[in-house]
């Protein structure tokens, strides 16, 4: 996919939200958008098929986001459809989600533990990391058995490695290199 189409794609729908004052409706829209697309393989191999029409697609999509989706968000489905386009709405989705966070200083952050987390414990590692980035964070949990205890946090570029596997890692390296544990 060209990021730079579904750029343009989610700039035009993120300039005409902020005129109309509807981009939390349309960040909403395009979120249940994105994510009915990643739930449906079926739906992203009709997004992108060359050989399906563009008023079957339409149609499809209309019947899945009309009564959902604002006024907004099914003019764009309708006009990425209508200009051949259709690949891009899953991208453009993205972009605008993307933009909407640099815009508002959201930061989107994939955190996972080697357990469930509880409510408090998920709040009070959200506070660090949104002290230490200085941003508000949006974030995704998960778990991974393999980190053995603690979290890995990533957030955009920054990667934060508080797991036991890592710090085991680091206390193999240093016997190792024969470094004194102890100071």
């Amino acid at each position: 996919m060209n990021r730079r189409v579904a750029a343009r794609y989610a700039l035009a729908i993120m300039e005409l939200g902020q005129e109309r004052n509807e981009l939390d409706r349309i960040a909403e829209d395009l979120r249940d958008v994105q994510a009915t697309i990643h739930g449906s393989r079926e739906l992203l191999l009709l997004l992108i098929s060359p050989v399906i029409a563009p008023d079957s697609k339409l149609k499809v999509l209309n019947e899945l986001f009309g009564k959902r989706c604002g006024e907004v968000t099914m003019k764009a489905i309708a006009l990425l459809i209508k200009k051949g386009r259709s690949e891009y709405l899953l991208g453009t989705a993205e972009e605008f989600l993307r933009m909407l966070d640099a815009k508002n200083g959201v930061l989107g952050a994939k955190i996972e533990s080697a357990i469930s987390l509880t409510p408090n414990e998920q709040k009070a590692i959200v506070t660090k990391l949104e002290a230490m980035t200085g941003k508000k964070l949006r974030p995704q949990f998960s778990t991974d058995p393999k980190l053995r205890g603690g979290f890995v946090a990533r957030m955009g570029d920054e990667m934060i490695d508080a797991s036991l596997r890592h710090q085991l890692e680091m206390l193999r390296e240093q016997f190792a290199q024969g470094a004194p544990i102890l100071n």
